[in-house]
């Protein structure tokens, strides 16, 4: 699926939710298990992206639904059919899911300003991040990768490599 596929896909199925629905699905996509400082994490993350890197977008929606930003929002990501569900009978799944319904605590305070953002990810405009599991994986598989264009591929992945670790919340490193 190229880029504009998946935008369109991305549109179409989660497009319909609000600016406050679609950051808490996002967060429920991403972090929903990293506790109530790793939600306003992301949701920070988010935030920033729309104030101050205009690439991947302007507004909430353009930010969480831009292709390959949100991981949740992959169709071969384990998270999507849950969050595909999730969109499609929101009111119904808001009344079942506590843990929707703090992520969208979570998003509707950040937004509104009652819920400051992370302090480190605010002052440092943090706009990357990502889980230490996987940084740890590919940093070790590029130790001991000996093929120059297997590496070079790798290397493209890793993309922390040239920028500055700002802190490290629940299971994600955040990144200037």
């Amino acid at each position: 699926m190229n880029r504009s596929e998946l935008q369109k896909l991305l549109l179409d199925t989660f497009g319909v939710l609000d600016d406050k629905q679609l950051m808490g699905l996002t967060i429920y996509g991403e972090a929903r298990g990293e506790g109530h400082e790793g939600m306003i994490a992301q949701g920070s993350v988010i935030l920033e992206r729309v104030d101050h890197r205009n690439w991947d977008g302007n507004t909430i929606q353009e930010v969480c639904l831009m292709p390959y930003q949100f991981s949740c929002y992959l169709p071969a990501d384990p998270n999507y059919i849950a969050l595909k569900l999730l969109a499609q009978t929101w009111d119904e799944q808001y009344k079942l899911s506590s843990t929707l319904r703090n992520c969208y605590g979570v998003a509707s305070g950040l937004i509104d300003g009652t819920i400051p953002r992370t302090p480190e990810i605010a002052a440092h405009h943090v706009c990357q991040y990502v889980t230490v599991a996987w940084r740890k994986q590919l940093d070790e598989k590029a130790v001991n990768e000996n093929n120059p264009e297997s590496l070079k591929k790798l290397n493209e992945k890793r993309w922390w490599m040239n920028m500055t670790l700002i802190t490290v919340i629940g299971h994600h490193g955040f990144y200037a």
